[in-house]
């Protein structure tokens, strides 16, 4: 779901998983970084400020994650594009859309436990609810 389209770049939301609330892609069609503008890295870097803000006012995230991975690409034979993963991490608990959420792993590298069926962080929501965050976080969007 598209919560905002710039210049260079989209932010989508991932209303397929959201096992940190607010999670999104930051991407543009450029093949890698080193084809990005000066623009476009100011239009990323806005972007990714105001995603910090609406996630830490809307659901209390304590910290980000932001994470270029380029490899799956070129694993699953697909035109290489430039991507950025968004991912607030939460410390304690939260009552976020009246659920009782933690973020299992805060302080951790949530890769190290997503391919870990046992331990990998779990999105509770359901996609009523994932709808709900993202009318929210596009409401709260002011670029």
């Amino acid at each position: 779901m598209q919560l905002y389209k710039g210049q260079c770049f989209e932010i989508v939301f991932l209303d397929w998983c959201q096992e940190f609330p607010g999670q999104c892609i930051i991407s543009c069609e450029k093949p890698g970084l080193s084809d990005l503008s000066d623009d476009d890295w100011i239009e990323l870097g806005k972007m990714e400020k105001e995603l910090e803000r609406i996630t830490k006012k809307l659901f209390g995230a304590t910290m980000y994650n932001f994470a270029c991975l380029m490899n799956n690409a070129y694993r699953d034979d697909e035109t290489p594009h430039v991507h950025f993963q968004f991912i607030p991490r939460y410390k304690g608990k939260r009552e976020i859309l009246g659920k009782n959420y933690k973020d299992h792993h805060f302080g951790y590298n949530l890769w190290k436990w997503s391919r870990n069926r046992f331990k990998a962080q779990k999105d509770i929501f359901s996609k009523d609810e994932k709808e709900k965050m993202f009318t929210m976080m596009k409401d709260e969007f002011k670029m």
